[in-house]
């Protein structure tokens, strides 16, 4: 059985090491501080001059994005309402979220998040969470219908989870995607930025969070920070740039490995 095991980071806050993806949650100059300034900062969510508030967070993990989402509405005492989706693929992670504590107010968020993490679906002063388990590909899918005015992108990395990377799955967010609405994610890879721009996407640089490079923001429209044409170009014109595929949205991991890595062989056995 792959093991899983919680690490401190540099912010005093936990993650989760997990074996099966040889990697864990967040970036260890901070876990809480990762989901703070690379997802809801710049998503500008908080700015959103709306009535309604959609978010969707693909990878609940420990909850941190939700967390810090809910931290930064209510410390702005902001009454509007807030509906927020998180995708998870199952409920695995119960035991390590329920030994996390932060001693100050966010507690009492997190133990919100903690029942709802095993109910499925809670409200809090108006603040609307729901929790979908299942393979996100299809998630997303019962979802058509709602607008999210941000998309926090925060699968594992797309070497080890390519099922959420591919430019197909990013279609099928830019269907969600509301006018304006901006998807954060902290990978700058060019394979998840071409496949970003082939979905349709206006490509934006996120910030860098510790020793973490740059993420990306990614919108219908005009963004800020956006790539200019030459960078656009040398992305598309890099083989080693080639997005992966999953047309039917339901390709075995390593069969989205596989499928690239031939496809960029090919292509360089056609240019000798």
């Amino acid at each position: 059985m792959k093991k899983k095991y919680l690490l401190t980071t540099e912010d005093g806050t936990a993650t989760l090491f997990l074996e099966e993806y040889e990697q864990a949650m967040h970036s260890m100059s901070g876990a809480y501080e990762e989901s703070l300034l690379k997802h809801i900062i710049p998503s500008g969510i908080l700015e959103c001059e709306k009535d309604i508030l959609n978010v969707l967070d693909v990878g609940f993990g420990l909850g941190y994005n939700v967390l810090a989402l809910i931290n930064e509405f209510l410390n702005k005492n902001d009454t509007r309402k807030l509906n927020i989706y998180s995708l998870e693929k199952d409920r695995n992670f119960m035991e390590f979220i329920n030994s996390i504590t932060f001693n100050d107010s966010r507690d009492n968020i997190y133990s919100f998040i903690s029942e709802t993490y095993l109910s499925g679906e809670g409200n809090l002063n108006g603040i609307n969470l729901k929790i979908l388990f299942d393979d996100a590909r299809k998630s997303i899918k019962n979802l058509y219908g709602t607008k999210f005015h941000a998309i926090f992108q925060d699968p594992f990395s797309p070497s080890k989870n390519p099922e959420l990377w591919s430019t197909d799955y990013f279609i099928e967010l830019k269907k969600l995607l509301a006018e304006n609405g901006i998807i954060t994610t902290y990978s700058s890879a060019d394979h998840i930025r071409r496949a970003m721009i082939e979905a349709g996407f206006h490509i934006g640089r996120g910030p860098s969070v510790g020793k973490k490079r740059e993420g990306t923001l990614a919108s219908s429209c005009n963004i800020t920070r956006e790539l200019d044409k030459d960078e656009i170009k040398a992305i598309i014109n890099n083989i080693k740039s080639m997005p992966y595929e999953d047309p039917g949205l339901n390709a075995e991991r390593e069969t989205i490995l596989e499928n690239r890595l031939l496809k960029i062989k090919n292509i360089k056995n056609n240019i000798k």
